[in-house]
């Protein structure tokens, strides 16, 4: 994960230099402005995660600058610090946005912990954002089988779910490539921030832009309040793009300037914004046959393709095994490899493996009974006849 980045705003030389050989002693990136006019333009270079002010500056006070940043719609955490204390000047500035209100000379120890607590409660902001655009979902696991190739995905999705580059899973639908997404992000390092996905499919180019990244008010017809996009939404935690082939041929090349830069641009404004998002990719589609017919960005493509993981079809997760076929008459094998799928007619007890299952058995994909599960390869015996 990258190191926390910290704007010292602050026009005492002495006092930047003070707090910032003490915060990069402590895993910081900092950076320093004078005044406010060279202040906002450091949160747009530098993009910080939190801002550390001075209340008088040379060009303004820490009120104006806090006006600002409500009017350019910026979110970031600021603490401010003053000589010239008073509770009316504290309010006020809560009022307008600030985080905390230190009194100077600061103690550099309280400014740490305040600093620590500030960016974990912004941290819990951001994931509480994400989980607010997108559906509730119980946590699964995507290695369901026996097979080999099941096995083998689980090894290789442990191993790049330490790496920062863009990944690839490759699978036909319903085979859980959202639910290995999400498992790998919470094996991650970003597993405490937000988890925020999409679906490219069907998604038109403009709704699609303004989802990923975002508008300003007035940027188009029915624009009426600005809407930060999913990167926004997403930043320092992991961005899940499912069914990647089916998007939009204009929206791919700014997703490549995106993942190229780490910087882009809301619909209708003119500054760019600096993000730090793990982005993974899905698709149950071709891209390198697509890419052939200039169907799919091949830059794209080679981009999104750094680590690639395909999960096996919903035939493959289960090895063959030897089943059996049970009848109220007794139990004879059913031979190797079948393929079932449970059915539950009333009145029929069976004894799977040991543990009892009531009103089921297993059908093959011949037409015969079976009471064994897919991912038993133990014989089953009839328990009782029917009732």
């Amino acid at each position: 994960m990258k190191p926390n980045r910290i704007l010292i705003v602050d026009d005492d030389v002495g006092v930047r230099f003070g707090i910032r050989d003490y915060l990069e002693s402590h895993g910081f990136e900092l950076d320093e402005a004078a005044t406010c006019d060279e202040a906002m333009q450091a949160i747009d270079r530098f993009q910080p995660d939190a801002v550390i002010l001075d209340h008088r500056l040379p060009d303004g006070t820490a009120l104006d600058m806090l006006a600002q940043l409500q009017q350019t719609e910026t979110h970031v955490p600021v603490v401010i610090l003053t000589a010239y204390g008073s509770i009316e000047l504290a309010v006020d500035a809560i009022k307008l946005g600030a985080t905390q209100f230190l009194t100077k000379p600061v103690d550099l120890a309280t400014l740490l912990v305040i600093l620590c607590r500030v960016l974990e409660t912004e941290r819990s902001r951001r994931k509480e954002r994400a989980y607010s655009i997108r559906d509730a979902r119980t946590a699964l696991n995507p290695f369901v089988g026996t097979s080999a190739a099941i096995r083998l995905l689980a090894v290789e999705a442990e191993r790049v779910a330490s790496s920062e580059s863009p990944m690839l899973i490759l699978g036909e639908t319903g085979t859980g490539k959202s639910v290995l997404a999400r498992w790998i992000h919470e094996h991650s390092a970003r597993a405490k921030e937000a988890f925020v996905d999409i679906n490219c499919a069907g998604l038109t180019r403009d709704f699609l832009e303004t989802e990923l990244f975002g508008h300003q008010k007035g940027a188009f017809t029915g624009a009426v309040t600005t809407k930060p996009g999913l990167f926004e939404v997403a930043h320092t935690g992991t961005l899940f793009l499912d069914e990647i082939g089916d998007m939009d041929a204009e929206v791919q090349p700014k997703l490549l300037k995106v993942i190229e830069e780490k910087r882009f641009r809301r619909l209708g404004d003119v500054r760019e914004r600096v993000v730090n998002v793990w982005l993974i990719a899905a698709t149950h589609r071709d891209l390198t046959a697509l890419a052939a017919q200039n169907k799919f960005r091949r830059d794209l493509y080679y981009r999104i393709n750094t680590f690639r993981l395909t999960v096996p079809g919903n035939v493959k997760r289960t090895s063959h095994c030897s089943l059996a076929i049970c009848s109220p008459g007794g139990v004879r094998s059913a031979g190797s490899g079948c393929l079932i799928s449970m059915k539950a007619p009333s009145g029929r007890y069976w004894s799977i493996a040991g543990p009892a299952i009531f009103g089921s058995y297993a059908m093959c994909s011949s037409g015969r009974r079976c009471s064994a599960m897919a991912s038993s390869c133990a014989a089953a015996t009839c328990a009782s006849t029917e009732s």
